[in-house]
């Protein structure tokens, strides 16, 4: 099963901490935002840089009137916001949901990115080139998110490339290096948990999960798998993988 997930409360919180709390419900995940003068915010249209009192007038006189786009930057955390007008939808239901638009595409580089992972190493998009790397994206470790059958299905399809050459397999989640090393301690999981990772779902527009990215030895995206489709999975890295 597939889960859309949550995105943000579209009332924006000014706050001095920039800290971006994230909620795992049993529904999806929600996050917000803080904002504050520190804040980079650019006008999406223009690409012009807008102050934080041109925000906050904006913001008053309309207060549902306008969304927040994040930019990322290669660690997966909010460097900036394009501002854009809201939509007639996103003004009745006050909530914003993801887009696949911006999505790495299929053939193209994937992004830079740069994941620590549960195993203490660092992950580096250029520095994997030459390697098969498969990010998967999910909401939790917990049910109804995540359960044997599912762990199975996922290892039996690396299983027959596990050497030292083989592909790299990462998870990315929102949950803390606490909350999954208490996971690891009972369990194995056919990947490598990069905790604290949620950034990385708006990264690539990720809008549904689990989900799947392979990219292929080059750095390009070899496929994108918006859920378990595990068959296809199989096909995409028998194919590379040769």
């Amino acid at each position: 099963m597939r889960y859309p997930f949550l995105f943000i409360l579209s009332i924006c919180i000014y706050h001095a901490s920039l800290a971006q709390p994230i909620t795992i419900e049993q529904t999806g995940i929600r996050q917000e935002m803080r904002i504050n003068e520190n804040t980079v915010i650019f006008d999406k249209a223009t690409g012009k840089r807008i102050s934080d009192q041109q925000y906050r007038r904006l913001t008053k006189d309309d207060p549902f009137g306008y969304h927040l786009e994040r930019v990322y930057d290669e660690y997966g955390q909010t460097s900036a916001y394009k501002i854009r007008p809201a939509t007639p939808e996103e003004r009745e239901t006050h909530s914003f949901r993801p887009t696949a638009e911006g999505r790495p595409k299929v053939g193209e580089t994937i992004p830079l990115f740069v994941m620590k992972g549960l195993d203490g190493k660092v992950y580096r998009s250029t520095d994997l080139q030459g390697r098969v790397v498969v990010l998967s994206f999910w909401i939790s470790l917990k049910k109804p998110f995540w359960g044997v059958n599912q762990a199975k299905s996922y290892a039996d399809i690396l299983k027959p490339y596990q050497s030292d050459t083989g592909p790299v397999s990462l998870g990315i989640f929102a949950e803390s290096k606490e909350s999954l090393d208490e996971f690891m301690a009972r369990e194995s999981l056919p990947f490598i948990p990069i905790p604290d990772s949620y950034g990385f779902n708006g990264k690539f527009h990720v809008t549904n999960m689990p989900a799947f990215i392979v990219i292929d030895r080059t750095g390009k995206v070899a496929a994108y798998m918006d859920g378990p489709d595990y068959e296809e999975l199989k096909n995409v890295l028998q194919k590379i993988s040769k």
